[in-house]
């Protein structure tokens, strides 16, 4: 009986292991999406922020910020944003062509999924993790971060309570 089970393993060993790997790749596009789309949400609610929160857009018009930040993940077929900030205006876009301020690519869509939730947004502990590679001035990504931080601390109502 032990090299009929030895056999019967054999013949599924690569049928297992096949398996396995397209779990992982669709586990991975699936991050990739939920990332992305968390992504497009905090820009989103960031942009309406601009918009309508004159305290808020103080950010993008004090000494007329400029700005352009590419987010992308190594996948060609993954996260590709970039967001522009210019005459105290937000304007998001996919074309992942156009010149940038900062570009930060993203190991997989769960590294910009933990940068973004990070409630540090600490980018040099993601550099240190090789989970991150960016380019440009990383002063902007700051602020960008402290942005981001700022909104989840308003949603949240952490924000008032510091106050």
């Amino acid at each position: 009986m032990s090299l009929l089970d030895d056999l019967n393993d054999l013949l599924h060993r690569p049928l297992n292991q096949a398996v396995r790997e397209l779990g992982e790749q669709l586990l991975g596009s699936l991050e990739d999406e939920t990332a992305e789309t968390f992504l497009e949400i905090l820009l989103g609610f960031m942009y309406f922020k601009f918009k309508f929160d004159h305290k808020f857009r103080k950010n993008i018009e004090v000494g007329n910020f400029r700005a352009s930040y590419r987010f992308r993940t190594r996948d060609p077929e993954g996260v590709k944003v970039l967001v522009e900030f210019a005459d105290g205006k937000m304007q998001m876009r996919e074309d992942i062509a156009a010149p940038a301020t900062v570009t930060v690519t993203f190991e997989n869509g769960r590294a910009l999924r933990n940068f973004l939730l990070s409630p540090k947004h600490d980018i040099l502990e993601c550099i240190l993790h090789n989970e991150v590679v960016t380019s440009g001035n990383l002063n902007y990504l700051n602020k960008f971060a402290f942005m981001a931080t700022h909104l989840a601390l308003e949603v949240t109502g952490d924000l008032h309570r510091m106050n």
